[in-house]
């Protein structure tokens, strides 16, 4: 399954009544439409500047905890039918977690089509790419917040510049042997090191890169770094972009970006966003860790996401927000940023 040419279908749809017809009967089918973005361990080895875990207070309150191998069994039972995709790591770094291989195995047992892994990467051996690539991951997707090592070392606090290209050249050989894994890189920028992506490929050429995507910088905690203000690079935003996306498009490299990068005026740090498909967020997005699963009333450990659907009815709540406006569906989402997709 190409998740990237569902994603861009996806967006070719405009109306979000459509999408939620989809949505609903794929859940009265009980087919897959989840994206679970699982956290196996709240604990990371770096300090990104740009990062919650730089925020003492809230890594103290939120940021503990690791799954029990013995619980990987029984956490697939419960909704892994139900997953379109699995996404190891999400707010926390998932190579702390010992027992990748067997998740990613558990997951392939039942028949989850598309597993990826987010991560710094900075903890993984050549064996550890060999390992996860054997057993099934379909993509390996690297956060990072420099091109050159000064901006990457120092926004990537604990982060090794040497290391990091390390991986990515034994993704790049192992991707030889398993030409179906994929590399994608996660670019989250702000106004110190956006204009970094001007060099890029002269840096990543050598790799073997499949999507590139930037992220513009949000406030999430009090991070060491605290410079939100996008405006100092407004105006030659586009041209960056254009730059990259022809350049991907060259080495065919999805690319994914923001359309904007201009703020809101009521949330002054979050971006603008005309995309119906943040709608669906709220329904199909199953975050897991081992403090949370999916809603605040659903324990995994005694009932199944098929049962909790029936308690809650919720093949009615979709079906109802076929005929709601998007003004009524955004009470209960969240920001989303407004991401083009280019497929080559």
């Amino acid at each position: 399954m190409d998740i990237y040419k569902l994603l861009k279908f996806n967006h070719k749809i405009k109306s979000h009544r459509i999408k939620f017809f989809g949505l609903w009967l794929l859940s009265v089918l009980n087919k897959r439409y989840l994206a679970i973005q699982f956290d196996p361990v709240l604990a990371c080895n770096l300090r990104c500047k740009m990062c919650y875990f730089t925020d003492d207070e809230y890594v103290r309150t939120n940021m503990k905890g690791i799954f029990k191998e013995s619980d990987l069994e029984e956490l697939a039972k419960v909704n892994f039918k139900n997953a379109l995709k699995l996404q190891i790591g999400c707010g926390a770094e998932p190579t702390l977690f010992k027992h990748n291989v067997k998740l990613i195995e558990i997951a392939k047992k039942h028949k989850v089509p598309y597993i990826s892994m987010v991560t710094n990467g900075n903890l993984l051996e050549n064996q550890d790419i060999i390992d996860l690539s054997k057993a099934g991951l379909n993509e390996f997707i690297f956060s990072m917040h420099g091109v050159f090592k000064e901006t990457y070392e120092d926004l990537m606090d604990k982060g090794i510049y040497e290391k990091f290209h390390a991986v990515l050249g034994y993704i790049t050989e192992e991707k030889k042997k398993n030409p179906k894994l994929r590399l994608r890189i996660n670019y989250t920028f702000n106004a110190d090191n956006f204009y970094e992506l001007k060099e890029f490929f002269k840096v990543y050429d050598k790799y073997s890169i499949d999507i590139i995507q930037l992220r513009p910088i949000d406030k999430i905690g009090e991070t060491t770094y605290n410079n939100f203000s996008l405006k100092t690079i407004e105006n030659d935003y586009k041209e960056v972009i254009s730059l990259l996306k022809k350049e991907s498009s060259k080495r065919g490299i999805t690319f994914l970006s923001p359309r904007t990068i201009s703020r809101n005026e009521e949330e002054s740090l979050k971006v603008k966003t005309e995309n119906d498909s943040s709608y669906l967020i709220p329904y199909t997005y199953c975050y897991v860790s081992p403090k949370y699963f999916w809603k605040d009333d659903f324990d995994w450990k005694t009932e199944t996401f098929a049962h909790w659907q029936k308690r809650n009815s919720w093949n009615n709540v979709l079906f109802k927000n076929i005929f709601l406006s998007k003004k009524d569906l955004e009470k209960p989402n969240r920001n989303m940023l407004n991401y083009s997709v280019e497929i080559n």
